[in-house]
Formats: structure tokens, sequence, C-alpha cells
């Protein structure tokens, strides 16, 4: 009962975050969409509005996602960012962020993929469920989850965002999530039943040209991917969203988050499978 009425609770403050925008909101999220059309330097919410706080950046998000639908794009699911107890520490957060994966961004092993224009791009071994059911309402547990879900899939998050490296003035957690945590790419494997597989112990090894560059297991995304599962799920609820049968829910990096740099790449994930790419 506690576990659930402190679900509910997270989900209802995070309601917040699916208020309409106000008018300066839509004005941020304005100037991130079009820098994101052009390939440049993607405007930081904390320099232009240094008192926004996370709702009003997840509000800013709400309109940049939706300016997307409204392009004819569409969700193919959601993701968790910052699921790393470093990453969390480093922006200064206790929580992970939030993102929506768009359709037009989903790719199948053996894929070749350019560099973004204008734009700094991230590679991310990462586990991910395929939803097999219709969810609108939050999930108590992990055990209530876990009939919801039709599979599991290996992936490659490959987010990519236009804040230069060097500038001064430190990215902020606020900055991530109004640009809808960068999410770009979704290299998606081989879907396999969640039954039977320990996926806190499931390797994640990302290769390029044969060489090992990020290393890492399951346990590495909250301490167990169901765990990031059920905290995606009921933040996407909380937001107003609906996970819908095919949804991916991509749980966080497993390893290190790479830079992206031309190669043939492999990512080996034990009985998971492996997903095979090239960046050219």
């Amino acid at each position: 009962m506690n576990k659930l009425i402190f679900i509910l609770g997270s989900a209802l403050s995070l309601c917040l975050a699916a208020l309409p925008a106000q008018a300066d909101e839509a004005a941020l999220a304005r100037a991130i969409i079009e820098a994101n059309a052009a390939g440049t330097e993607t405007p930081r919410v904390s320099v232009l509005d240094p008192k926004i706080d996370l709702d009003g950046a997840y509000r800013v998000q709400q309109v940049v996602v939706d300016d997307m639908l409204a392009g004819g794009d569409s969700v193919a699911g959601y993701k968790a960012g910052l699921t790393g107890k470093l990453a969390r520490w480093w922006f200064g957060i206790d929580k992970p962020v939030f993102g929506v994966v768009p359709a037009s961004g989903l790719r199948k092993t053996g894929a070749v993929i350019g560099q973004p224009k204008g734009r700094h791009m991230l590679l991310e071994t990462e586990i991910a469920f395929v939803a097999g059911a219709r969810i609108d309402k939050p999930v108590a547990d992990i055990a209530a989850l876990k009939p919801l879900m039709r599979g599991v899939v290996p992936v490659i998050e490959a987010p990519a965002g236009g804040f230069p490296e060097s500038q001064a003035r430190k990215l902020t957690v606020t900055d991530i999530v109004a640009n809808n945590v960068s999410a770009h790419l979704l290299i998606v494997g081989a879907e396999q039943p969640v039954e039977g597989l320990n996926l806190t112990t499931l390797p994640g090894v990302l290769t390029l040209d044969g060489e090992v560059v990020s290393k890492g297991a399951g346990a590495d995304a909250m301490g167990d991917p169901w765990a990031a599962a059920l905290w995606l799920v009921n933040v996407a609820i909380g937001q107003g969203r609906v996970i819908e049968p095919g949804h991916f829910l991509s749980t966080g990096v497993i390893g290190k988050r790479v830079e992206s740099a031309p190669g043939r790449y492999l990512a080996e994930f034990g009985k998971l499978g492996t997903i095979e790419f090239t960046i050219e």
C-alpha cells in the first residue's frame, strides 16, 4: 500500500508538467523547435529563463513534442535518461528524466547512420521493454507491470543535442528536459519474451571496430531495468500520456555513454542477442 501511495503521489506531482504552457514557455519551445530544425545551437532554457523549474521544463518539452506530432511524426515509446547515480549527482537531481521517442527515429539492426547536422550525438547501450497492453493508469509495482509487457529488446539509444561543449555555463537538467532529453534515434534488436531472463545481470558490451568502448550490466539502469520501466510508465501517465501496445520503454544506459564516431559497431547483450550498425 505504501508503495502504491508513493507512486500515485509521484505521478500526481508530475501531472503539473502536463498543464498548458505559459506564453513564455511556448516561446522557449519555439526557439528549441526552430534551432533543431535548422541544426543550430539549441537554446538553453536555464539561460533564457533562470527561474524555470523542472515542471516548467516538462511543459516546454510537451510543446516541442506536440509540434513533432503536428508535423506528422508519432510516438514510438518513452525513454528514461540520467538513470545512473553518477549522472544524477552531476546534475543535482534524485530521479531520472523522461523523454518521448519519435517513430521517425526508429532503426533496425544493420542500420547505416550519419552524424546529424549541428548535433552532438552519443550512443547508449540499453534494454527496452515492449508494451503488450494499453496503460493509462499508474502501475503499483513490478509484479503488476510484468503482465503488461509483451517482450524485451536490446536497443542502442542515440541522443543528439545541440548544446556546445565549449559553453562555460554548466548544462542543467531543465535544459535537457526541455529539449526532450535530446531524443533522436533508437536502434532496435530482435524482440524476445520477458520470461526466463535475469535482466539485472544481463551484459551490455559495445565495440567499435572490434575495440570495447562500453561495458556494463542491466543493473546499471536504476538497479534493475524493471524498476526503471516502472518509473518510466508512471511518469508517462503522470504527464498525461498513454502507453500503447507496441510502444518501447527504454530504461537507461548500461555501461557508459559513448561519443559517436565513424566505424562499425557491435552491441552484445548475452541471451538478449546483438545489434550491429555503422556510423558514416
